[in-house]
């Protein structure tokens, strides 16, 4: 199976290192998706993923795992994809929210912060924006980080997360899969349980 991988603002494909070679192990051919969310408009990396998932699918099945911004990346690319495109086998959410995040939220207040992540940032910040995102209709898992700020003298006032994104703002409740993983939120793409998820629901 072809596997590609997109990752999280501000992150990188070497992020999924791991858990892409032990895929390869495991026979499937693996990818990434680069953006640089500082430099580029969302305008312009929405229309190469578009191009690289239709390329994709011309050559047969293939899944995608998205961490982070990456999921939200994907999901509005699948929706965007020329009528007829051949869907993907599998999404594979891993710690990517469906709604804009409290962090973001926060951070967005701040220069440094739409300087370094540009228009990726500004839509993870935006209610409205991430509202106006759709989910394709095809097999779906949500992918949860648990070792997040632990009691309720923290950042998130005790709800579940993974040092980032709220296990909330994943909307769990909307999967018929969802897997937690014990990791913080920049690891969850190496985890070493990740890599037998996706084997897994791929077989």
């Amino acid at each position: 199976m072809k596997i590609l991988f997109v990752h999280g603002m501000g992150a990188t494909p070497w992020d999924a290192f791991p858990t892409l070679r032990r895929l390869r192990k495991a026979g499937h051919a693996t990818a990434t998706f680069a953006y640089f969310a500082s430099v580029e408009t969302l305008a312009s990396i929405q229309a190469r993923l578009v191009a690289r998932l239709s390329a994709l699918a011309r050559d047969g099945d293939y899944a995608l795992i998205g961490h982070s911004l990456g999921g939200v990346l994907l999901r509005h690319a699948l929706c965007s994809l020329p009528a007829g495109t051949r869907q993907p086998r599998h999404l594979f959410l891993v710690g990517s929210p469906m709604v804009a995040t409290r962090t973001n939220i926060y951070l967005n207040r701040f220069r440094l912060y739409k300087l370094l992540f540009g228009e990726c940032g500004q839509l993870v910040a935006s209610p409205q924006r991430m509202a106006a995102i759709g989910t394709p209709d095809i097999p779906l898992t949500c992918v949860a980080g648990t070792l997040g700020f632990p009691g309720r003298r923290q950042p998130f006032g005790g709800a579940a997360n993974d040092g980032i994104v709220q296990e909330a703002e994943l909307r769990p409740e909307l999967f018929t899969d969802v897997v937690r993983l014990p990791a913080h939120h920049p690891l969850l793409p190496a985890h070493r349980q990740l890599a037998h998820l996706v084997h897994q629901r791929l077989s």
